[in-house]
């Protein structure tokens, strides 16, 4: 194996003996062009390490700058989020303090047609569901009203041809006339007074309905009395 080699650099020692003056040139200059271009490579990579460098310390920059932003907008978020709530409630109390001033009258005294119209009005801009909920029963009152009395005036007849004699519970005309108001458009709203938003003046116009009812619906001087309150302006 050694004796290989040695013939190998032997006959290379030969070959660049027996090489030309231009073939020696040649590979110098090579040799210089290969080093020069190993020059420019080194360079380059070397203004591109540079570049990496600064496009590195650009991104830890716009980082902290991302991260600066991110915090800017969760404390505006934030922000905001105390604004709408602030502004929710001074609308609810805004909303309240329009429905106890010129709305809640209108519902505790006799249907009145123009008062009914100027509290609907009162109504618009206002954002709080549990008095927008309150519209209904203004818009309704008056149709409440002319129904309960349409029903009172229609009982009216039949109790005058039982004479208005007292009537039992068990009595055909206590059952009509019982199931005849649990009928009428307004009774669900008055059964559930408890719990949901009502019309106060129907509410106590039932009430004397009810005691009328318990009485055994024998007193024409009592009905007539309950109708007086039901004559709309």
């Amino acid at each position: 194996m050694k004796k290989f080699k040695l013939l190998v650099m032997s006959l290379t020692v030969i070959t660049i003996a027996a090489m030309t003056p231009n073939a020696v040139a040649q590979t110098t200059q090579n040799v210089q062009q290969l080093e020069k271009d190993i020059e420019m490579h080194e360079k380059n990579i070397k203004e591109k390490e540079d570049a990496i460098k600064s496009l590195e310390e650009r991104i830890d920059e716009l980082k902290s700058q991302l991260k600066d932003l991110e915090n800017q907008k969760k404390n505006l978020e934030k922000e905001m989020k105390t604004e709408i709530k602030t502004r929710k409630d001074k609308f609810t109390t805004r909303d309240e303090l329009v429905y106890d001033q010129e709305i809640v009258d209108v519902l505790y005294n006799p249907y009145n047609k123009e008062d009914v119209e100027d509290a609907l009005k009162s109504f618009e801009g206002m954002e709080t569901k549990d008095v927008i909920k309150k519209k209904e029963l203004v818009e309704k009152y008056g149709e409440y009203t002319k129904n309960l009395k349409e029903f009172l005036e229609k009982q009216k007849t039949e109790l005058a041809k039982a004479k208005w004699t007292y009537q039992s519970s068990a009595s055909d005309t206590y059952k009509k006339f019982e199931k005849g108001l649990k009928g009428t458009k307004y009774w669900k709203i008055y059964n559930k007074k408890e719990k949901n938003e009502s019309i106060d003046y129907l509410d106590r116009v039932m009430d004397k309905v009810m005691l009328f009812k318990n009485d055994g619906l024998k007193s024409e001087t009592q009905l007539n009395q309950i109708l007086n309150l039901l004559y709309a302006n």
